[in-house]
């Protein structure tokens, strides 16, 4: 009891009240700041330039879509799409992993001066379309360049093939019946995420033909015409939110980037300054600090900055297709298969 009788004087004083309900303040508001009081809602943003879809850049942007898909606190997902599209497996990958996205959080898509092919296919994984009068869209259809000359060569002597396709994996008819699968496996997405809203007939929509923003809204393959500011708006509709802020997903996925980087070659830094605390017997004991250089003298990379590859910069892989794809098709002696728009670009 006398302990706290003179625990009870002690606090009892002036002074020592202050400091200890100033503490109290200070807790209580911090749990009121960080656990009661209602942040403001989110609206993600990737902005996604003019890029061909391929396997490092679908990877780029699926990481772009993950970040969103994680985060609480982002409620909706606009994306700013600008692509004629690109490979046939990464633009499927992407449709899938936006309408991933979409299953638990709305998305929608504002459209650039370009979206085509298997940036259509893309697009259809999002709730809701909004594209620029003088945007072009749709051009759905499939482009497949298949290994091997139309008339087989003879048989060299040197080459044993175990069966009559082995060398080109089907004859020319073969090739067509693929490339006819894939086009009205397309138009089914198209038919499926479009529903009533669609007024073009599958043999219509399979010409490959491309709309302009203004055609494709009256058509049913976008849903409105708008600005960037009217897709944020329907995405907070959407996600039933208002007094929202903007998150640019693509600095956020940089910033972690640049935390990899930093984490990666950090102790490389180390090395190089502990230089100056070692004896320098040759040039190589400076050119090669431990750590950086392997035994044999090759440089040594760290395996986490795999994640570093996938950041797409500013301007996609270039200003035009002519940047993009030179020399198309990309790939040679390899079936080639693309839902990709090469049609004007001016």
């Amino acid at each position: 009891m006398g302990r706290l009788s003179a625990i009870w004087r002690f606090t009892s004083q002036g002074y020592v009240s202050v400091v200890l309900l100033a503490g109290l303040g200070i807790a209580v508001g911090y749990l009121v700041f960080f656990y009661v009081y209602p942040h403001k809602p989110k609206i993600g943003v990737i902005d996604i330039p003019f890029t061909v879809i391929v396997d490092r850049s679908a990877a780029t942007i699926i990481s772009y879509l993950e970040y969103a898909r994680q985060d609480d606190s982002i409620k909706a997902v606009v994306i700013k799409l600008n692509t004629p599209g690109g490979a046939a497996a990464s633009s499927e990958r992407l449709f899938y992993e936006t309408r991933k996205l979409r299953e638990e959080k709305p998305v929608v898509i504002i459209m650039g001066d370009l979206v085509a092919s298997g940036g259509f296919m893309m697009s259809m994984g999002a709730n809701y379309l909004y594209a620029k009068p003088s945007s072009l869209v749709g051009n759905v259809g499939v482009i497949i360049s298949f290994p091997g000359p139309l008339i087989s060569p003879p048989p060299q002597e040197n080459i044993v093939i175990t069966g009559p396709l082995k060398l080109f994996g089907g004859d020319r008819r073969q090739w067509f019946t693929m490339a006819d699968e894939m086009k009205r496996a397309f138009g089914g997405i198209v038919a499926m995420e479009r529903g009533d809203r669609l007024k073009l007939s599958q043999e219509e929509l399979l010409t490959g033909r491309i709309w302009s923003g203004i055609e494709s809204k009256n058509l049913g393959l976008i849903d409105e015409l708008g600005a960037d500011t009217d897709a944020y708006e329907k995405a907070a509709s959407l996600a039933g939110i208002s007094n929202y802020e903007l998150v640019n997903i693509n600095m956020h996925v940089l910033r972690k980037a640049n935390e990899t980087l930093r984490w990666a070659f950090d102790p490389l830094l180390l090395d190089f300054q502990n230089l100056e605390s070692q004896p320098k017997t040759t040039a190589d004991a400076v050119l090669q600090p431990e750590g950086f250089f392997g035994v044999d003298g090759s440089p040594i990379v760290p395996s986490n900055t795999e994640a570093l590859r996938n950041i797409l910069p500013y301007g996609g892989v270039g200003e035009g297709q002519a940047e993009a794809l030179p020399g198309f098709p990309l790939k040679v002696n390899h079936p080639n298969i693309y839902y990709l728009y090469v049609g004007p670009t001016q």
